[in-house]
């Protein structure tokens, strides 16, 4: 009945142990079937080594299937009892959630030990049918205890990198050797949207790539963690020791009956949803596994007999050196032995509770975050920090003066000490507005003013804003973002400089934007947040994503660049609620969602009631013609006599011109500007009357 696959084998645990608070068809989809795709082409050898490994493992299946599985295995004396397995846990993160406890690494390790030695307390929930065959795959997993190097650990690499957010075999930083320990890296982000991938015995492309990457919220049952999603881990192992899913070598449970190589396991098509009653739907009377690990349901409960003798075949087999791990020899050298494990020295590292940036005069909590062991005694350093220096665990410390800083931490316990400096860690900005004026106005057209005033912000790694002159609505500059060469997901911002709103009645915020989709599927989301105390906090006010975010009909599939004025789009953001506020900062946040490259340009702030809300005795204010070269007219009329105030402003706020300063009758007035004295730039008309204020902008070319 059973037949060789020679077909790609999906790797991936994408979807098991969704928990009832789930639907069951919503899974993450795997993206192993690309991945082997690629090895397969790059290295044909792979594919044939597998297939060849794969035929002797289905002949020796049905061997020990007719013989009797455990009289087969009894009969080798290679295969000890039980089989130690020495395991580190790599914990790719940027200080975020992803940076799980030891706790819930811990936790992890007592289910998969649990599951693979059948202690799990839910085997009393297996169905009859397959209670006689759930077995006992006598194999268990300890956290090494030394390190390549001979240096003591606890098991738990933890590595601070962008990588997080990526998530594939090129975030697979600092691999141990895979002959001494089974490597699993754990990070916030899979970018091919799955749970956690692993690759079957002698097909990772290369040793370092060998082993399993997981989501860090499909680690262990609590923290981030959850009991439905906590059996990803024996999954995956299930991959790693040479399973296939049950319904055989693809990612599409559901579409059409298959077998895994493994006589006990009945012929399925695959479950999503635990249904344990009537579901003998490829073979009439014959029910099907649900409740196999190696499964997608959300109810996990054992391993065969069969796949039992699958897993220990394998860790008894070359191919990807698997039968190294167990050795006497190597769980001496990784310490798994020993009992009690011994005590390491800690590493440092540690960071704000906060964001990093703070208004001088105001205090960040620095969280202690040492690793690999317990710190007993603590020396902080905080240079431009009150106090200058701390023996707290957790030291709240004021900032007084702007600047950049970097903070220091050396973690000592009994066996040693270990220090770590975070350079530039600390940002720390004015309490007061940079700009205190009547309107603040940005169309990066000064590079100087670009690099003096606004922040840019690469936290995901990647491509960044930077500022261009290739393309722009007022002028030729904008700031720009490569979303193009940006991987989903990733993250970046642009920080405006502060700005005293009090003094900007009822202020109005606009900005103009040119984006286009790369893919009708595209997720990309532009945020414009509000930060009142120097960006430790931030409120958005603003959103778009996906198709509405942009600005042009249609997509394209090369790099977007805007073609003309009708590729801009003006946004207006409600800022009413900071009317009051002195010290203002906006943040545009864009997040890569597959789609093109995103243009920002034209960043007001102007009193809101004036331009939603003229005077009634104002019927048009424009200036003809915008840009100007040598003069430009500014056109005002009036439905009554007024008393009007036209005058003229540069960037910086400095009164250039008046054009109008005195009673009007009601009709049309001109007004005469000579541009040609004038130096090229962007300025402001102000017009006053009613009390109330109106602005125009002017190019000057």
């Amino acid at each position: 009945m059973k037949h060789l696959f020679t077909t790609l084998l999906c790797l991936s645990a994408c979807t098991i142990g969704l928990n009832a608070q789930h639907q069951h068809d919503e899974y993450l989809h795997c993206g192993t079937t690309e991945a082997m795709q690629k090895v397969f082409a790059e290295h044909p050898e792979i594919k044939a080594d597998f297939e060849a490994r794969e035929a002797l493992a289905e002949d020796a299946d049905r061997i020990a299937f007719a013989n009797g599985y455990r009289q087969q295995e009894s009969s080798s004396q290679s295969m000890p009892p039980v089989y130690i397995i020495p395991i580190v846990f790599h914990i790719i993160h940027d200080y975020g959630t992803e940076n799980i406890s030891d706790a819930q690494i811990l936790d992890e390790v007592r289910i998969l030990n649990e599951d693979f030695r059948k202690l799990n307390a839910d085997t009393s929930l297996i169905v009859p049918t397959f209670q006689g065959i759930a077995d006992d795959a006598e194999i268990e997993f300890r956290l090494a205890n030394i390190d390549p190097q001979g240096n003591c650990t606890n098991g738990i690499d933890r590595i601070a990198s962008v990588e997080t957010y990526i998530g594939d075999d090129g975030s697979k930083l600092n691999p141990w050797p895979r002959n001494k320990y089974l490597n699993v890296w754990v990070v916030k982000t899979i970018s091919s949207g799955a749970a956690g991938y692993a690759y079957l015995p002698g097909t990772a492309p290369s040793a370092n790539a060998d082993g399993i990457i997981i989501l860090s919220t499909y680690v262990g049952s609590i923290g981030t963690g959850n009991v439905g999603t906590s059996r990803a881990l024996t999954h995956e192992i299930g991959h790693f020791l040479n399973l296939q899913h049950v319904w055989g070598s693809s990612n599409n449970p559901g579409v059409s009956c298959g077998n895994d190589g493994v006589s006990d396991t009945p012929m399925t098509k695959g479950w999503t949803s635990c249904n344990l009653t009537n579901n003998d739907v490829c073979v009439n009377n014959v029910e099907e596994n649900v409740q196999n690990f190696m499964e997608y349901a959300y109810c996990s409960r054992m391993f065969t007999t069969g796949q039992r003798t699958r897993m220990r075949n394998a860790l008894n087999a070359g191919a990807g050196q698997r039968n190294q791990l167990w050795t006497s020899t190597n769980l001496t050298a990784t310490g798994v032995n020993n009992s009690p494990p011994n005590v390491c020295a800690p590493k440092a590292d540690f960071f704000p509770n906060t964001a990093v940036y703070v208004c001088a005069g105001n205090s960040l909590n620095f969280t202690d975050l040492s690793w690999n062991g317990t710190p007993t005694v603590w020396n902080w350093s905080f240079p431009g920090g009150t106090p200058s220096s701390s023996s707290a665990q957790h030291p709240a410390v004021q900032y007084n003066t702007p600047g950049t800083y970097d903070v220091t931490l050396t973690s000592t316990n009994a066996s040693g000490s270990d220090t770590k400096t975070r350079t530039g860690l600390i940002v720390v900005l004015p309490g007061t507005a940079q700009y205190t004026q009547w309107y603040y106005s940005e169309s990066f057209e000064n590079s100087t003013t670009v690099s003096n005033d606004w922040i840019i912000e690469n936290p995901t790694g990647g491509q960044a804003f930077t500022r261009t002159t290739t393309a722009g609505y007022t002028g030729t500059a904008s700031m720009r973002l490569n979303n193009y060469s940006n991987a989903s997901g990733n993250i970046d911002d642009i920080i405006s400089p502060s700005v005293d709103l009090s003094l900007i009645p009822q202020p109005g915020f606009t900005f103009r934007y040119a984006f286009r989709q790369k893919g009708t599927g595209n997720t990309d989301k532009l945020r414009v947040l509000v930060s009142t105390n120097c960006g430790q906090t931030w409120t958005q006010r603003w959103l778009k994503s996906g198709q509405s975010l942009s600005t042009v009909t249609g997509t394209q599939s090369t790099a977007y660049t805007p073609a003309s004025s009708t590729d801009w789009r003006q946004e207006t953001v409600n800022i009413l609620s900071y009317v009051n506020n002195t010290n203002v900062r906006f943040m545009f946040e864009f997040t890569s969602g597959g789609g093109n490259n995103i243009y920002i340009e034209d960043v007001n702030i102007t009193s809101a009631t004036a331009i939603a809300d003229p005077a009634a005795s104002l019927q048009s204010f424009d200036v003809f013609p915008n840009p100007a070269s040598e003069n430009a007219v500014t056109s005002i009329v009036l439905t009554d006599r007024q008393n009007i105030n036209l005058r003229v402003y540069d960037m910086t706020g400095r009164e250039t011109a008046t054009l109008a300063n005195g009673d009007y009758a009601a009709g049309s007035h001109n007004f005469t500007l000579e541009t040609a004295s004038l130096s090229k730039g962007i300025y402001l008309l102000r017009l006053e009357l009613n009390g109330r204020s109106l602005t125009q902008k002017l190019i000057v070319r």
